[in-house]
């Protein structure tokens, strides 16, 4: 009888992220149990969306009380070291934070597991201001770029969204590799958006969540400055909670009304990813709105699903990666999203242009399937773990 290989065991440690959270969970951990690896995930309980479908392919969840706030993200770590190390033995942590990747350390080094870090921000830099509501100091910031790049050394693979996002922390004496945040290529499943098609008599921009450190007052000045000389124009975003309660939301209706452009909102409650495709396909173009702040080392999920359906992309002109890949696919607009007029010219140059608008959306959905979609891009972190493990099977 053939013996009965035991399979990798992938364990995520996780002291923030959602159970049904995008990257980690509907990329990473599927793609894990693709590949036939076991999977435990070891975390806080909360999820983005009350819904019963965030575990369709046997992810073994263990879970520690939500967090509701900062203080249990503390809590957190201690929960997560408590319950991961009760596991059978582990061949590999995924860790998607820097607190959860030093439990991971901690806990490899008890039965000569691997560790992968998954580096998802720039930590010492405007997510750190936001944390020290916007104090900034140079001594801090080295402190924790240090902390991190030590961390990273402690590692057996760091992989983060963009060479941006590692430099910082990485240097020849750590292995890492670049797996951006692509869209699963069923995101392109179903016909594309129907860019400026016919019968269609307003142009939707897609902006995503509304926030002010997303750059959606800089939007509400170019809708104002672009409505003069474009077709109607209607703006969806995403509000953290219902509407019509959500405070953010509400000041953003009374700032767009002093504007006399609260016409154009199209505000909705979150939706899980499952849906994403059908609302995007319902718009002629998206948005990624960054500041300098986020923008320049940003590479989001929203550039590859508005590229897996077909739209064309108006982003910042100083996002150096986002840039590289619509120059490279010609398949949207750069602009400065600290000028209305800049980003205001933009939109009308799409909205004046249906054949240019239909082409750049048909080029970034061919770019898409052939080149940045998440199952190629995943391809050679699932190849590192196997050559890890060249004796073991698939679950």
């Amino acid at each position: 009888m053939a013996e009965t290989r035991r399979p990798i065991h992938i364990c995520i440690v996780t002291t923030a992220h959602p159970i049904d959270d995008v990257r980690v969970n509907h990329k990473f951990a599927r793609a894990f149990r693709g590949a036939g690896f076991r999977v435990t995930w070891v975390g806080p309980g909360h999820a983005f969306f009350d819904r019963s479908d965030y575990n369709p392919v046997g992810i073994e969840f263990r879970l520690c009380p939500p967090n509701r706030g900062r203080l249990d993200r503390l809590k957190a770590g201690w929960c997560v070291r408590r319950l991961a190390s009760s596991l059978e033995p582990v061949d590999v942590y995924y860790a998607p934070e820097p607190d959860s990747a030093d439990v991971a350390v901690r806990l490899a080094g008890r039965h000569g597991a691997k560790v992968v870090f998954d580096v998802h921000e720039v930590y010492h830099g405007a997510l750190l201001d936001r944390l020290l509501m916007g104090w900034r100091a140079a001594p801090v910031r080295e402190f924790v770029r240090r902390r991190v790049a030590r961390t990273c050394r402690a590692c057996s693979l760091v992989v983060g969204v963009s060479d941006h996002v590692l430099r910082p922390y990485v240097d020849d004496s750590t292995r890492s590799m670049v797996v951006r945040s692509c869209a699963p290529s069923w995101f392109a499943s179903g016909k594309p958006a129907d860019v400026c098609g016919d019968g269609r008599t307003t142009f939707t921009l897609m902006h995503g969540k509304c926030a002010g450190n997303r750059g959606t007052s800089m939007v509400l000045e170019a809708v104002e400055h672009a409505r003069r000389t474009v077709p109607p124009l209607r703006l969806v975003m995403f509000t953290n909670g219902r509407p019509e309660t959500d405070v953010e939301a509400q000041a953003l209706v009374s700032r767009a009304k002093e504007r006399g452009v609260d016409g154009a909102l199209d505000l909705r409650a979150g939706v899980p990813m499952q849906q994403m495709p059908e609302v995007l396909r319902s718009c002629d173009a998206g948005l990624i709105a960054y500041g300098r702040d986020l923008g320049v080392d940003s590479l989001p999920n929203r550039l590859f699903e508005y590229m897996a359906t077909g739209l064309p992309i108006i982003a910042p002109s100083y996002a150096a990666e986002i840039a590289r890949i619509i120059e490279a696919e010609q398949c949207g607009l750069l602009a400065d999203f600290e000028d209305s007029a800049s980003i205001g010219e933009a939109i009308a140059r799409l909205s004046g242009d249906p054949g240019m608008c239909r082409e750049m959306g048909r080029r970034a959905r061919n770019a898409f399937l052939a080149r940045h979609n998440w199952e190629v891009e995943v391809t050679p972190l699932l190849q590192a773990i196997r050559d890890w493990f060249p004796g073991k099977g698939n679950a």
